[in-house]
């Protein structure tokens, strides 16, 4: 709406408002059941192209095709999470509905996941809907963020999750369907629709699947999750809203200290997330750029103040209401970096994120991140 006209404004705010007050006058139910949304059972052409079809015409696909969700599927799904079958979960925005534990089986089978994935994909989701990671400004603003899984700990081996090369790529059926599970949660069930809830501009290739491990083997420092206060020998889900991720390419550095100058750079520019929000932005660093900064003295600590320290932007490269907004939307900013000639793109070192995955290769990643007061992070419940 930054841009649109006075009267387009008046006009979707009187739109919105006889909404609400209709919600308001029919008493809303804000926890209204999944089954709302999904009927318990249905019986549908068995031709596999005629079923394709029906779920495509019912809305319930991501646009590509999914595996239909047989009793017999589904039943293996809720084995393997080892919790009451009417357990609930929820409320799961935008539209606020509460599902059982089958509903969200429903669609990890959707989704193509082995009931092994079923924990994983339980603990992402209660993540997501933790109130630090803002879901529903994530799901519904203009923004690109989607809600972005890192998993950690003994499961990435035991469910070979690509933590290595093309990490964020194709070609892994767990980092593939959990992401791919989470999403398709949260439109059949949260009603989540491009169009109707989710305005992005553009989106991303995230609110299909965004999900990722921690290559732990290549780092030379703590994990995410022992960072945020587990041990390495939990396994656990953490979710953030984020963006595209951005490639920085190091071409010619040798030093731990010119690749860093890389990543300020990349943090510098206009117009990414972590300018106007004060999220912190997120580094995935490629083992090759995290073995390089270890050895040149460069610890998780170290990086984190430097790029506090450098990647400040003068306030003079903006205009005059970009800059009124900034004084808004980063108030901790301002009141607490004592810069008030800059902004920065963290309000505290803390609040940069490093994780190390991917393959060899003098790259690495800056997921612009945004919405989410702080990432989530939630421990894998074993089956009972």
């Amino acid at each position: 709406m930054h841009t649109a006209s006075a009267s387009l404004v008046e006009q979707r705010a009187r739109d919105a408002a006889q909404t609400i007050a209709k919600a308001l006058i029919e008493g809303a139910d804000a926890t209204a059941r999944a089954e709302d949304a999904q009927q318990d059972q249905i019986e549908i052409d068995a031709d596999p192209a005629a079923m394709q079809e029906y779920f495509f015409d019912q809305g319930w696909t991501d646009g590509l095709p999914v595996t239909p969700p047989v009793a017999e599927s589904v039943a293996a799904m809720l084995a393997a999470a080892g919790r009451a079958h009417d357990a609930t979960i929820g409320p799961i925005p935008p539209h606020m509905r509460v599902a059982t534990l089958e509903k969200l089986a429903v669609n990890a089978v959707m989704a193509g996941c082995r009931p092994e994935y079923f924990p994983v994909v339980l603990a992402a989701l209660e993540a997501a809907l933790d109130d630090n990671v803002r879901l529903y400004g994530i799901q519904t603003a203009t923004n690109t963020s989607s809600p972005l899984i890192i998993v950690n700990g003994p499961i990435v081996k035991t469910l070979k999750l690509n933590a290595r090369g093309n990490v964020f790529g194709q070609g892994n059926r767990a980092n593939a369907t959990i992401g791919r599970a989470l999403q398709l949660i949260l439109r059949n069930i949260g009603g989540d629709l491009p169009g109707e809830t989710d305005m992005a501009t553009h989106g991303h290739a995230g609110k299909l699947t965004f999900c990722i491990a921690e290559n732990e083997d290549e780092s030379p420092w703590d994990p995410l999750h022992v960072e945020r206060g587990f041990m390495r020998s939990e396994s656990t889900v953490t979710v953030i809203g984020g963006s595209s991720p951005q490639n920085v390419f190091t071409y010619g550095c040798e030093t731990g200290e010119e690749v860093l100058e890389h990543f300020i750079g990349a943090l510098t520019g206009l117009g990414h997330n972590n300018i106007i929000f004060p999220t912190g932005p997120l580094f995935v660093l490629s083992p090759e750029h995290a073995h390089t900064l270890a050895r040149d003295g460069y610890n998780k600590e170290r990086i984190k103040q430097r790029i506090f320290e450098k990647a400040r932007i003068p306030l003079s490269r903006f205009s005059k209401r970009t800059v009124a907004g900034l004084h808004h939307r980063r108030a901790r900013w301002f009141a607490e970096a004592g810069d008030a000639r800059h902004i920065g793109v963290a309000d505290r070192p803390q609040d940069i994120n490093i994780v190390v995955a991917g393959g060899a290769g003098i790259h690495s990643q800056f997921v612009p991140t945004s919405f989410s007061y702080e990432p989530v992070t939630r421990l894998i419940r074993a089956k009972e």
